[in-house]
């Protein structure tokens, strides 16, 4: 009885342990969503930009290429933060729901990982659209109207940065003090801090099996002279007090 307790306290503390981790994981899984919906709409723009805005004959070829070059890498960085947002948001969720024992740890890890370099995709495609903005200016358009144009774009984007560091100097939240689900022990990730507490928990069961089995063939030496049902009644008989010390801990889940 006191063994099934047992498995059942730790077993309800591995869900507990899951549910708070769960909240990571849809933390990392609606970011996710929320840049690639954005991405999405930058990589149209981009898409729109090569193929359906008019040149100009007379434009610089050189301005050109700068402007289909930059545009080209926008929707490059924008469709792989797509892909990599989306396939984050399908397959991390089912990898933590799906997966084998300690799943869960590796899929927040992973999609930490792939989350990082997504908002750097992100970030960059977003430079380059401005700098496409601006060469556009450049290709279609008199200096008289592209300085001023210019001057805008050089404006917003250092309004742009200004804005990002204050807001990332803000919610900035370092390394060392950031508070993850997972349950470390010592310094190892989730995943093997889970693996290595279960592995600990086992040993130190089969010890404690191994010590109290240790103890019972003492006491039968001991009490060895008494009568039968006196050490029956003791719970240390023959093979009625073997059988009970196995269920008292070892089998004791069955009952």
């Amino acid at each position: 009885m006191l063994f099934a307790d047992k498995n059942a306290l730790r077993t309800q503390l591995k869900v507990d342990m899951l549910r708070i981790r769960e909240r990571e994981l849809q933390y990392y899984t609606n970011n996710c969503l929320a840049i690639s919906t954005s991405a999405a709409l930058l990589a149209g723009f981009a898409w729109y930009g090569l193929t359906e805005v008019p040149f100009d004959s007379n434009a610089n070829p050189f301005t050109q290429c700068l402007y289909l070059v930059v545009t080209t890498l926008i929707m490059g960085l924008e469709l792989l933060t797509v892909v990599n947002a989306t396939l984050c948001a399908i397959l991390g969720p089912g990898l933590a729901l799906r997966g084998p024992d300690g799943s869960m740890h590796n899929a927040v890890q992973g999609m930490m990982t792939h989350y990082r370099f997504t908002l750097a995709c992100f970030t960059l495609g977003l430079i380059c659209f401005m700098i496409s903005a601006l060469l556009y200016s450049w290709m279609q358009f008199d200096w008289t109207l592209s300085l001023p144009m210019t001057l805008l774009v050089i404006y917003f984007l250092i309004l742009l940065y200004r804005y990002y560091w204050r807001i990332y100097r803000r919610f900035r939240l370092p390394p060392d003090a950031a508070v993850t689900g997972a349950f470390n022990v010592g310094s190892g990730d989730g995943a093997s801090s889970s693996s290595g507490y279960d592995a600990a928990q086992r040993a130190q069961q089969e010890a404690q099996e191994r010590e109290y089995q240790r103890e019972m063939e003492e006491m039968r030496k001991t009490y060895g002279h008494l009568p039968e049902s006196v050490r029956a009644s003791m719970g240390i008989g023959g093979a009625s007090g073997n059988g009970g010390a196995a269920g008292a801990s070892g089998n004791g889940g069955a009952r």
